[in-house]
């Protein structure tokens, strides 16, 4: 139903009266004995002025209608929309606005008590995470003074506490990391060494062989943010690296439009069916879903990589290798809070 026919049925009512109304004038001329062509021409004057108000009407409600959806759409909290609409004139408008901004002011206050709430737990769980990192640094260094076998079992074990709390961490400022961040130009290798390094013990224990190219190309990131996605990254290549031969390799390609940065490893792979879900929020799969995992590394990483402006994909084969592949923009660095759609083109 268009929308013209939408109005007419409205106005259905005000049309059937003006028609009757018109019938029953033309009757009342007809007895008092005035000419059929006479009653027709004023039928046809009254028919024409019925339809030019109609019309009218119409022009000036898909007017106000598409005025109002502007509005709503610029709107970024689209809750507010009765603080900016115009009170009607008739009665029963006036009615449902007041009865729009009622509802509308009760979801703003529920919303700022959420954000309230939201904010203070936000602050406890930082708060609570750099508590907790000092007994674990003590139980480290307990360990290192007393090394047995018992203890290096206790030290594996506290590194996977100490990454799980730091995914925490960053979980919980994610939402808001353009407060958190510090763009500057940086050279790859700053940010892929501290990354390798966190990682160092993890890969001497289980024999991998580590391969790290020249990284000479320079980009556009923050360093510790970056240096936690790597360190997703890495940290799930040395969980699911291979048996035999285990291998892992970093390594950078400079194209017109970006810089790409691959991590590789020659591990378990992923399943096809698998890939497409890789980044979903607690999607830990089926053939590496034996291991403890968490599900939430790949998706904060490509969060993150979201935030920063850049790409993040991952390929691979079942039984082969898996590729992470991290994209940086070429060029003058653009905020991504202010033109994220252009950063993330640029990376691809």
């Amino acid at each position: 139903m268009t929308d013209f026919m939408t109005y007419c049925i409205e106005k259905a009512m005000m049309l059937v009266g003006n028609l009757l109304l018109a019938v029953a004038l033309s009757i009342y001329m007809a007895l008092l004995g005035n000419q059929l062509g006479n009653i027709l021409w004023i039928d046809l004057i009254w028919i024409l002025i019925l339809l030019a108000v109609l019309l009218s009407g119409y022009w000036k409600w898909k007017r106000k209608q598409k005025e109002t959806f502007e509005k709503l759409e610029r709107l970024d909290r689209k809750y507010l929309i009765a603080e900016i609409l115009e009170e009607p004139d008739q009665a029963e408008g006036r009615m449902y606005h007041q009865i729009l901004k009622s509802a509308c002011k009760s979801m703003a206050d529920e919303i700022h008590a959420a954000r309230e709430t939201t904010a203070a737990y936000k602050e406890y769980i930082e708060e609570w995470i750099h508590e907790i990192k000092t007994p674990i640094t003590a139980i480290d260094l307990i360990c290192k003074n007393h090394e047995t076998e018992e203890t290096g079992r206790i030290r594996e074990e506290l590194r996977n506490v100490d990454g799980l709390v730091e995914q925490v961490l960053y979980y919980a400022r994610s939402e808001n990391v353009e407060k958190d961040y510090f763009i500057r130009e940086l050279q790859l290798s700053d940010v892929v060494n501290p990354a390798v390094r966190s990682q160092r013990t993890a890969i001497l224990e289980k024999g991998i062989r580590l391969i790290v190219e020249e990284l000479p190309e320079t980009v556009w990131t923050d360093e510790k943010w970056m240096t936690f996605i790597l360190n997703q990254l890495l940290s799930n290549a040395v969980k699911y690296a291979g048996k035999k031969d285990p291998q892992i390799s970093l390594r950078a390609e400079k194209t017109d439009g970006s810089v790409r940065l691959f991590v590789e490893d020659n591990g378990c792979g992923i399943s096809e069916k698998d890939l497409p879900r890789v980044f979903e929020k607690g999607f830990t799969g089926g053939v590496r879903g034996n291991q403890k995992a968490t599900g939430m590394g790949l998706y904060l990483s490509k969060k993150l990589c979201g935030r920063l402006g850049l790409s993040l994909d991952i390929d691979s084969v079942q039984g082969s290798y898996t590729r992470a592949v991290i994209g940086f923009p070429v060029g003058d660095y653009v905020d991504p809070a202010r033109s994220p759609e252009k950063t993330l083109q640029n990376c691809k």
